[in-house]
């Protein structure tokens, strides 16, 4: 293993860790603080109840959580300070995908393995970024790079363990089905042998994790209206900006270099070398495919870098290998080079980003809700990604939107386009549908909600508690007391 390269990947995203006090990515405060919640549950109250977003398809007579696996994993890491506890888990869980990567291409014969790890992070800055987040997605790549290598290698045992683990892990699983429906083609491809018990062995996998799981059958339900607003948009929906495709320029800025790895790969298996390699074949299908994700969201990014990645180095290393020192030495230098500018662009960028919204920027207006009002009454926001940030410091209220805005979308569709319109300072009186239409017992709004915050200074019935630089915090007059949950809107 290079060891030396392996090094210094960890020392990167130490590094990354270290500019910032906050904890990277919105979600992040979410699932570090929901692993406490599982872990004060122990293991009798396993798995604990969700009450958050009663009126969303996580409402708790239909809660699944998609992330099972990943909060267990995460629960080692919630004793002592949470924002510590989440940053070593998302460099370990950083770094064991790229473990995962060198070992895979060890195992495929690959050469040049320090090269491969520097190019990994030269790849995209987005990667560096979002491997940053304490989220499952690291956890999500280890598990197509094992499934590639057993695919390959023929284990279908240890492959149909592999999709059981992935199902709890992560809903997005299915998306094991790329590296081995890509080992199918390119075994067909190369040496018209079909061989799909790969297939079937994963397929076994997923079954078992599905039906053995404490959320089946609502686990199924949940996948379908997750992605299904999102694969087959309906109404245009304020999702967060990764679920958009990237412009030009920004296409060439974060994976520009993943697309010259992927023509660099392709490259090396000309003149008929592709009928001797089905491997590097496969690695060049995941890397394709996982490429036109990417032009439809960039959310995908992180899974086409580093595959891309795995393809150079699987398909090319060896002709690098067979270079002169001097000139994998200036490959070196110039990989190296982009990689500090990937890593000084998202380090500095998350200075920036600390510096205008502060880990604990809504904390005081949690705190104040959690004391001021009876435990599952609603506190309403104007920006449906405001709720990690809330839910980080206060587990004592409900909450009417939040991770996700198909969440409430997907159950209550009029509810939630009244909450757009009055939290946009379309409806004059934004009471109308924060106290008539909607079960608030506050509304939070943070300082880049202008037009509601006008119309809201002018509504008698909502009284302004609490305000500081990031947030206004209302509490909600009414003529009886605030529902509690579990209700439903009006």
């Amino acid at each position: 293993m290079p060891w030396g390269a392996l090094t210094g990947a960890l020392a990167v995203l130490i590094g990354l860790q270290l500019a910032t006090p906050n904890l990277i990515g919105n979600d992040s405060y979410f699932h570090v603080k929901y692993a406490e919640v599982m872990r004060h549950a122990g293991v009798r109250g396993f798995p604990p109840d969700f009450p958050w977003l009663p009126l969303t398809i996580l409402a708790p007579d239909r809660y699944a959580d998609h992330h099972l696996l990943y909060h267990v994993l995460l629960t080692p890491f919630t004793v002592g300070d949470l924002r510590i506890g989440g940053k070593i888990a998302a460099v370990a869980g950083a770094f064991a995908m790229v473990v995962a990567f060198a070992w895979v291409l060890r195992g495929g014969g690959a050469r040049g393995l320090g090269l491969a790890v520097l190019a990994l992070g030269a790849s995209s800055a987005d990667l560096l970024f979002r491997l940053s987040m304490t989220r499952v997605q690291a956890l999500s790549l280890v598990c197509l790079f094992l499934g590639f290598h057993w695919a390959t290698t023929h284990r279908h045992a240890a492959l149909a363990a592999l999709a059981c683990v992935y199902a709890w892990l992560y809903d997005g699983f299915p998306l094991l089905l790329i590296p081995v429906g890509a080992v199918v083609v390119a075994e067909f491809a190369t040496a018209r042998s079909v061989r799909p018990g790969v297939v079937g062995a994963a397929a076994l996998g997923f079954a078992v994790g599905l039906v053995v799981n404490p959320y089946f059958p609502e686990y199924l339900t949940f996948m379908w209206h997750h992605m299904g607003d999102k694969l087959v948009a309906k109404e245009a929906l304020r999702v967060g900006k990764e679920w958009a495709p990237y412009d030009p320029a920004g296409l060439f800025a974060n994976a520009g270099a993943a697309i010259a790895f992927t023509a660099f790969g392709a490259a090396t298996l000309g003149e008929g070398r592709w009928r001797r390699d089905a491997r590097a074949v496969a690695a060049g299908i995941v890397a394709v495919t996982f490429f036109v994700l990417t032009m439809r969201s960039q959310r995908f990014v992180e899974y086409f870098a580093p595959t891309a990645t795995f393809f150079a180095a699987l398909a090319g290393g060896r002709l690098v290998a067979s270079w002169t020192p001097r000139r994998r030495r200036a490959l070196a230098a110039l990989l190296a080079a982009v990689l500090i500018a990937n890593v000084a662009g998202i380090g500095s960028m998350l200075v920036r980003r600390a510096r205008k919204t502060p880990y604990d920027r809504f904390a005081a207006a949690a705190e104040q809700v959690a004391r001021a009002a009876a435990p599952g009454a609603m506190l309403c926001t104007t920006d449906w990604d405001d709720f990690p940030w809330l839910y980080f410091y206060n587990v004592e209220s409900t909450y009417l939107i939040g991770l996700d805005p198909t969440y409430l979308h997907g159950r209550f569709r009029d509810a939630y386009w009244a909450w757009v319109d009055a939290s946009l300072g379309r409806v004059a009186r934004p009471s109308e549908v924060f106290a008539d239409q909607l079960p608030c017992a506050y509304v939070m709004s943070d300082r880049e909600h202008g037009a509601f915050l006008e119309l809201a200074a002018t509504d008698p019935r909502l009284e302004e508690v609490l305000a500081d630089g990031a947030m206004v915090l209302y509490r909600v007059r009414r003529d009886a007391p605030a529902p509690v949950y579990p209700t439903t809107p009006h």
